[in-house]
């Protein structure tokens, strides 16, 4: 078990004084594990040290204004594969019993791909699985850290060390491919509407072999193996 990815997971969650409360609880763990850089985990105390001193409704609008209303930072990892596709139906219903095999019950309201959710079904595994699984969603974790940077986001942060903790760096040419079909600005309520409709991370981006999209089934491929 790892308390690494839980940790980071939880401060991609809706801002809260609870949340705020836990920041120091969090930097122990952080620093104790070892799974990120000692450089990134200073960023990671800036940016908990920077929250703590902002008004919590203030927090929460930033937060809504990125992960929910700009699509191609949406924390639901599969839409950044699917869309709303039939596809993504069923990979959230696989998912979905991964967490069952290890005890996991999903009682929020969100979808099994939400990476805070995700990343709390990491921490149940061994470290050694937890990074191999991380793998499979490390590109789209990438993505939406260039983005958050280029929004100036004090949450890319957190996106840099999950790619630091898997087992696999992100492939470059995808994040540069998904970057030029968006950088994660901020849209009006038109550019809004149409975004959600579409396969807006890595519709189009070809991989080394000459494929299309990375799929999500070989995320849970990845997590499977693992298990």
């Amino acid at each position: 078990m790892t308390l690494t990815l839980k940790a980071l997971g939880i401060l991609l969650t809706y801002p809260s004084a609870e949340l705020l409360t836990a920041k120091d609880e969090i930097k122990t763990v952080l620093k104790a594990e070892g799974w990120i850089s000692k450089s990134t985990v200073r960023a990671v105390e800036r940016f908990l040290d920077s929250a703590a001193k902002k008004d919590i409704y203030d927090l929460q609008e930033d937060y809504v204004a990125l992960f929910d209303r700009t699509p191609s930072l949406c924390l639901h990892m599969f839409e950044h594969v699917h869309g709303d596709s039939r596809d993504r139906g069923q990979a959230l219903v696989e998912l979905d019993t991964l967490y069952r095999e290890v005890g996991l019950e999903n009682v929020s309201d969100h979808t099994p791909d939400y990476l805070p959710l995700f990343l709390e079904y990491l921490s149940l595994l061994s470290p050694e699985q937890a990074r191999e699984n991380l793998d499979g969603a490390v590109d789209v974790i990438a993505v939406i850290g260039e983005r958050l940077k280029k929004r100036e986001s004090g949450y890319a942060v957190i996106f840099d060390g999950l790619c630091e903790a898997a087992a696999r760096k992100p492939d470059i040419n995808k994040i540069q491919s998904a970057l030029k079909l968006n950088e994660g600005h901020e849209l009006s309520q038109e550019e809004m509407d149409e975004a959600w409709e579409q396969q807006f991370a890595f519709d189009g981006v070809k991989d080394d072999n000459g494929g299309g999209c990375p799929k999500a089934d070989q995320m849970l491929k990845r997590m499977e193996a693992g298990s």
